[in-house]
């Protein structure tokens, strides 16, 4: 018995691996921009901000610098105790101020909108006060939504990869999971996930989602939302929006809890709807969606896969699978990204850093440990 239930779990791992690797290989063809659309595409922008005074006015003069016009730049000032919503003022910018209420950047935008919905033709685009923008954001934003997509997703780049350990480990993850997952499932004609930041939703596409909603993590269950009422994320590959990743272990178990907790709770609300839905309409991008609520990071699955290399091959356990399939795991694992991460020209100087994602697959237990006593309110990244 406990001989089937051992290698029934290595299947198990050995099954999410092998179906992560081959959905990676769709991230290769680089996606094709939208053609430049109208120009007339009213953007609504809303940068939601709790105690963010020493970083707002670098995204609001990134703002101020964009070439297309947004018909409002709003910063949504949660309970703010410092001067907040004074610099936005102070810059010619509206701010708009909470001062009661669920915390949250779901809740303080879900409180936004009652207040001050939408026109029927704005778009709503959402920034976080840490952001820095490329030039042309705005305008291929429109130009997405002009072509007919309801919901896009820009790229999440990473401000301050050099900070320390932990943010190289974090820009690692996330420069490879842009082209490995996102850019994968886009090209695949499956929805990307919502980043929480650097995405843009039609009025009709907010309406039929039912809005923010008050999760840990807004973005994800919202994502979850779109795919069950049929309304797809698309993925801006080449608009990249930067900000700061946590640089102490501290910080980074916080933030990572917070997200894990949040993904728990979605799983929960969501994941038999999802598996549902992707069954009666013979879906996998809904399959996809659920499996990713329920499987661990792709860099805790390789780090596993190792430990179990190792042990294989110590112990010849019989419990275990030959040492060559899981060394083939391992290695196959950690060898993929690098070519990814070339082609989307990540420097050859972080590319060498990559094993430096193990620090990060190794807090996974301990983030898992933290994350059932995270509450709902904002998180604040120490900024340098």
């Amino acid at each position: 018995m406990l001989r089937v239930l051992a290698k029934t779990a290595q299947m198990i791992v050995l099954s999410i691996a092998g179906y992560n690797a081959v959905v990676a290989l769709w991230g290769w063809r680089n996606r094709q921009p939208a053609t430049p659309g109208s120009g007339h595409r009213r953007l609504r922008v809303v940068v939601p901000a709790h105690d963010e005074e020493g970083v707002i006015a670098g995204i609001l003069t990134d703002l101020a610098s964009d070439a297309y016009p947004a018909s409002h730049v709003v910063v949504l000032a949660d309970r703010c105790t410092d001067q907040t919503a004074e610099v936005a003022t102070g810059v010619g910018v509206m701010a708009v101020e909470r001062s009661e209420g669920p915390g949250g950047k779901g809740a303080a935008l879900s409180w936004y909108l009652d207040a001050y919905p939408l026109d029927d033709d704005e778009a709503l685009v959402v920034f976080d006060a840490d952001n820095r923008l490329p030039q042309g954001a705005l305008a291929r934003i429109a130009d997405e939504l002009d072509t007919g997509h309801d919901i896009v997703q820009c790229y999440l780049d990473v401000e301050n990869p050099d900070g320390s350990v932990l943010a190289t480990a974090s820009a690692m993850s996330y420069w490879a999971g842009n082209r490995m997952v996102q850019l994968a499932r886009d090209n695949l004609g499956w929805s990307s996930d919502l980043g929480g930041t650097g995405m843009a939703f039609t009025a009709e596409a907010l309406e039929r989602i039912g809005g923010f909603g008050t999760s840990l993590t807004e973005d994800q269950e919202i994502g979850v939302r779109a795919a069950l009422v049929d309304v797809r994320v698309a993925w801006l590959h080449d608009v990249r929006i930067r900000d700061e990743k946590p640089t102490d272990l501290s910080t980074t178990v916080r933030q990572r809890s917070r997200w894990m907790s949040g993904k728990r709770e979605v799983a929960k609300l969501h994941l038999q709807p999802l598996w549902s839905e992707a069954i009666r309409r013979r879906s996998f991008s809904l399959f996809d969606q659920g499996l990713r609520l329920v499987q661990p990071g792709r860099s805790f699955v390789a780090l596993l896969s190792g430990a179990l290399a190792v042990a294989a091959v110590a112990t010849r356990s019989r419990l275990l699978f030959s040492p060559w399939i899981w060394i083939t795991a391992a290695v196959g694992q950690f060898v993929q990204p690098i070519p990814f991460l070339l082609r989307d020209g990540v420097p050859p100087r972080y590319v060498l850093r990559y094993p430096f994602l193990a620090v990060l697959a190794a807090l996974w237990i301990p983030i898992r440990m933290v994350s059932s006593r995270v509450n709902g309110d904002w998180f604040h990244t120490p900024h340098g």
